[in-house]
């Protein structure tokens, strides 16, 4: 019995001994886990594949249990557990387990569960790191997708040619580019016949080559291709490779195919318009040059002789370019050939003196042309006469001057902000002053010069401008600013007016504020000092007094400001008229002499051109009209509205003519107001009724009139005294609106139709309006789409009560 004994204690010993053995050997890490005493013992494998030391790990399962990824806890503890209470023999799972430095790795751990005396005591397992497997794999995965995308999107088809049997293999890209052949096996023969039969024989010669085990030449072909079913021509770009055996037999030839269709025919496009631009430069009002660089011979058209000395008989040499450039711009030519020397483009502008003393701008455009060696054996180019271009350019640098001019002297904050960022230009001595900043902000991105309006509304508003290209103004708005190193609260009346180029781009916002800070204080401190005294009425009544005479006076000065600040935009609009002249002359002139040198795209910038100034001369117009309306008491007289409407219908003879429209009108009053504002009331109202006509049914216009009621006079808030008021409608059967666009149709530059639909400038209607205002009375309409509408006016009539 203690031999046997002793046996055992020799094999137990022995599977210790064997145990620790695989331990020390694996790189996987081994753990045992005495299930009775909960202790685990881990080998070094702990430290190497996760840099936990044995020596500082907790007590027990712990070690194990706190290191699992906290979304896989639960899920692995219910399964292990699971697996000791049923008596299961083993137990594995996939989950993620933390290292020392933090990060957590993708292991795979197995376990077997021992059992004695009918319950499970131990259990013995590995833990084995996956990722590194992993990610090799995921990178394997994403390697292989790559190119699966990189072939799809770059259309490419592939072959494989089998020399013995004859037979190709081809994705469906390369059975596409040759029209789909029915045939369900390829073979060489087969797609032979789809090659066009003038690159047959070059095609059939580069396979052999490339073929042939002497040669061994790698397959570079470009041929055309007449598709199976289709019948289209293509042009292939074929590129591969054939491979052999040791003896030399060729046991495969695979390539790639990709269609260059297009670019044959861009490059047969590019060589004729080469042609048609040689044909055409005489014709643009330039002249041509090449320039032998060894010989310095000039072979030149006659337009460039003139171009650069003002006679086409004059004999051109190389020294021409250097005797006839102004002494002050010969820097400017030296430095564009040494950027020519590294580029092999010359471009520069110069000033060049013709024999006559004259001076011109003249711009030069040249290409360095080189042989095979890379050494430049001549220089080809054009120059052209800009000097019209250089002084349209100073004429708007000298328009854009003199509104700096006028911002700087604006009577109120007024400052532009250029581009997405806002930076800052131009702004006058109110705004700096406004700012608290000085002229450190000249030049700086608005959020970089103000930082405190980085979470304010202001910049949002900015943004949705440039998004949406509609003004913004608004009053009593609050911003907080640092001024003298101390965030302070001010108020501020203030409009943000996009400003737009000439091809119609958004390109700056043009700010302008007033500061109302105390106006804002004392109405603030009026509403508080009403709410905590109610109760001393004959003190709060002496505050009341004192505080809207302060009103009074502030509001007064607003007045005065805001009438200075109307007087600027009249002048500013004014003086917006003489460069738009400018254009639309120019471009009569350019239409008159040049359309015929012009092609089709050519001329219709051209005429863009000239509808864009004149859209932009009839808004100013429209603006110096809505300017002008500061009428409201003075030079009333008794005015006839059938004389006004007659004169009226007289001036739109024309449209009325065009849009085959029938026009009623019943007996209308006689208005104590303004002939000449009357007069624009009325033509805006008819020549809109006419324009916005529904095409598919005739066009009819109503103009009625009847005395006011008393309920309709509420919506008047300064009737004029002595008078009563007429009821005035012009109605029409047109496409109508919809009524939730009434209050936002009488607003300036507010449109519910593109341009493109019905032209007009978007201020008739706020005139309209103004003109209403101007004579103590009220504008509203009645629409449905679809259904026409109708423009009500309450004018004051000449019967005296």
């Amino acid at each position: 019995m203690i031999d046997s004994f002793n046996d055992r204690k020799d094999d137990l010993l022995v599977a210790i001994e064997r145990f620790q053995l695989v331990a020390k050997a694996t790189h996987d890490v081994i753990w045992d886990w005495d299930l009775i005493n909960n202790t685990v013992w881990w080998n070094e494998g702990m430290r190497e594949n996760f840099g936990h030391a044995i020596e500082g790990l907790q007590e027990g399962i712990d070690s194990w249990y706190d290191r699992i990824h906290p979304d896989d806890h639960e899920r692995v503890l219910s399964k292990i557990h699971e697996a000791i209470e049923l008596h299961e023999p083993h137990w594995t799972d996939f989950y993620r387990f933390r290292r020392a430095n933090g990060e957590y790795a993708q292991v795979h751990d197995r376990g077997y569960i021992i059992i004695a005396g009918g319950k499970p005591v131990r259990m013995v397992g590995s833990m084995l790191d996956l990722t590194q497997q992993l990610r090799l794999e995921k990178e394997r995965a994403e390697s292989e997708e790559n190119l699966k995308f990189a072939m799809q999107a770059a259309q490419l088809g592939t072959w494989n040619y089998d020399p013995a049997t004859g037979t190709i293999a081809a994705n469906q890209r390369c059975r596409d580019l040759y029209g789909n052949p029915e045939e369900e096996i390829l073979t060489y023969e087969i797609v032979s016949r789809y090659i066009h039969p003038g690159d047959l024989q070059k095609a059939k010669e580069a396979i052999a080559a490339s073929l042939d085990p002497k040669i061994r030449a790698l397959y570079d072909i470009r041929y055309r291709t007449i598709g199976a079913k289709d019948k289209s021509l293509r042009w292939l770009h074929c590129s591969g490779q054939a491979y052999f055996t040791e003896n030399g037999t060729p046991y495969r030839f695979a390539g790639i195919t990709r269609d260059i269709t297009d670019e044959v025919l861009n490059r047969e496009k590019v060589e004729w318009a080469d042609q048609q631009a040689a044909m055409t430069i005489e014709g643009s009002g330039a002249g041509s040059f090449l320039v032998n660089i060894e010989t310095d011979e000039v072979i030149y058209s006659p337009s460039m002789a003139r171009i650069l000395t003002g006679h086409e008989d004059r004999h051109v040499t190389r020294h021409v370019f250097i005797e006839h450039v102004h002494p002050e711009d010969r820097q400017i030519r030296e430095n564009a050939y040494s950027t020519a020397d590294e580029t092999g483009e010359l471009r520069y502008e110069a000033r060049f003196i013709w024999d006559n003393g004259s001076v011109h701008w003249i711009r030069v455009i040249g290409q360095y042309l080189f042989d095979s060696s890379g050494k430049a054996t001549s220089l080809s180019g054009i120059v052209m006469d800009i000097s019209d271009r250089i002084d349209s350019e100073q004429r708007i640098r000298t328009s854009e001057e003199h509104l700096r001019t006028l911002i700087q002297q604006a009577p109120v904050a007024t400052a532009l902000f250029i581009g997405r960022d806002f930076v800052i230009d131009i702004p006058n001595a109110a705004m700096l002053k406004l700012w608290g900043k000085g002229d450190s902000v000249i030049g700086k991105p608005l959020l970089e010069a103000l930082p405190e309006l980085t979470d304010q509304p202001f910049i949002k508003v900015l943004n949705r401008i440039y998004e949406t290209g509609e003004a913004h103004s608004e009053q009593s708005a609050r911003g907080d600013i640092v001024v003298n190193g101390r965030l302070q609260t001010f108020y501020y009346d203030y409009t943000y007016k996009p400003l737009r180029n000439a091809r119609g781009e958004i390109y700056a916002i043009l700010d302008m504020a007033v500061d109302v800070t105390e106006q804002v204080k004392s109405r603030q401190a009026l509403e508080k000092s009403e709410e905590r005294y109610r109760q001393l009425a004959n003190e709060l009544e002496r505050r009341v007094q004192q505080r809207t005479a302060e009103l009074n006076q502030t509001n007064a000065e607003l007045i005065n400001s805001n009438n200075n600040l109307q007087q600027f935009a009249y002048a500013a609009s004014h003086d917006m008229q003489e460069p738009l002249r400018k254009i639309q002359s120019f471009g009569s002139r350019l239409q008159s002499l040049y359309s015929k040198e012009l092609d089709e795209n050519g001329v219709f910038m051209l005429n863009r051109i000239q509808d864009a100034s004149k859209r932009m001369s009839m808004m100013i117009d429209d603006l110096l009209a809505y300017s002008r309306l500061t009428t409201r008491d003075t030079e009333f007289q008794p005015v006839d509205m059938k004389e006004i409407v007659s004169n009226v219908l007289t001036d739109l003879e024309i449209a009325i003519q065009e849009q085959r429209t029938r026009i009623v009108t019943d007996d209308l009053p006689v208005i104590f107001g303004n002939r000449s504002q009357l007069t624009q009331l009325m033509q805006n109202l008819l020549s809109n009724a006419i324009k916005y006509r529904k095409t598919d049914e005739p066009s009819e216009i109503r103009l009625s009139s009847r005395a006011a009621t008393a309920d309709e006079l509420v919506y008047i808030t300064k009737p004029l005294d002595g008078h009563k008021y007429a009821r005035i409608e012009v109605s029409d059967n047109g496409i109508g609106f919809d009524e939730i666009y009434l209050d936002r149709i009488f607003q300036m530059f507010q449109r519910l139709h593109g341009r493109s639909e019905f032209s007009g400038s978007g201020i008739g209607l706020a005139l309209c309006k103004k003109v209403v205002q101007n004579h103590h009375g009220h504008i509203t309409a009645r629409s449905a789409v679809g259904e026409g509408s109708a423009f009500i006016v309450f004018l004051p009539v000449v019967d005296v009560k």
